[in-house]
């Protein structure tokens, strides 16, 4: 069941323009989960009250403070273990059959910071002996 915040479109909007975050409603319970903190520290009763200022003349802190919360600021090794485990288990499965003739694989990482998401996918590949002489 998707948590439906009654001001998705205004942080969607916001999100997009002021950080290039396209945020999908399936995604609300992350504007629950994030925003509510700036909503208390805001001295607003809820997100979706918040949400319901920001159609107004808004504060550019409260701005920064939203981006701030709602993008991820860090990056480490195999920071969030869901992405790496599916592309262990499901990804490179795949890849081993679809380009067993080429043996070579390409991977794009978006975003990616100062390298730690890609250099993690290097070392998973690194580690799997099926991939040693790709």
């Amino acid at each position: 069941m998707t948590l439906r915040i009654a001001n998705f479109d205004v942080y969607a909007s916001l999100l997009k323009e002021k950080s290039g975050l396209s945020l999908s409603e399936d995604k609300s319970y992350l504007l629950e989960s994030r925003l509510r903190p700036v909503a208390e520290k805001w001295k607003h009763a809820s997100v979706d009250t918040m949400g319901h200022a920001l159609r107004g003349l808004v504060d550019p802190k409260l701005v920064n403070d939203i981006i701030e919360a709602m993008t991820t600021n860090e990056t480490f090794f195999f920071r969030d273990t869901t992405p790496f485990d599916t592309f262990k288990a499901n990804v490179l499965t795949y890849m081993q059959t679809t380009r067993a003739s080429s043996r070579k694989i390409r991977i794009w990482c978006a975003a990616a910071s100062s390298g730690q998401e890609p250099y993690s996918l290097a070392m998973i590949l690194k580690e799997s002996p099926a991939f040693q002489s790709w």
